[in-house]
Order: C-alpha cells, then structure tokens, then sequence
C-alpha cells in the first residue's frame, strides 16, 4: 500500500484514511464528515474545471476541494467493484 492525499487519489480509486492534517477546525469538520482514521473512501467525479470532487465515504457521497483534500492522508488500496462505481 501506498500513502497520499485524498486529492493524489484517481478516479475509480480506493484509499484507508490514515490521518487528518491542517488547523483543529478543518480536522474536525472532515472527521465530522465521515473521513475519519480507517475510513474507507473511493475517488468518483471530478468536476468539468477540476475543483471540487466527490468521493464515496460511509455509505454517501462528499464533496471536496482540493485544498480539502490535500489534508487528507490515506494509503491506497486495490480499485475493487462495488455497487457504486456502477452509478
């Protein structure tokens, strides 16, 4: 497994969040938003200009900004099938 940002994770994607990095509010705000450690999270749209992108967490979709994103440590996983890479 290796280890990156939310943001380095491509389209179809799997990733274990890890850890969270940046001020204690957007710590919170994200841990708050299911990205918490051992999350599993997959990368599924970006936007047409790049920002923001959605991710797949907890059973919902999130949507993130980059800058979000880039405080969001993870290791990734093997892109399995799942019944939401589908939709």
């Amino acid at each position: 497994m290796a280890t990156q940002t939310l943001f380095d994770l491509p389209q179809g994607a799997q990733g274990v969040v890890t850890k969270i990095e940046g001020e204690n509010k957007l710590k919170r705000r994200l841990s708050e938003m299911g990205l918490v450690r051992g999350a599993q999270v997959a990368a599924r749209q970006t936007a047409p200009l790049g920002d923001p992108r959605v991710y797949f967490v907890a059973g919902f979709q999130l949507s993130l900004r980059n800058e979000e994103a880039r405080s969001v440590v993870l290791e990734t996983v093997a892109a399995q099938p799942d019944e939401h890479s589908r939709r």
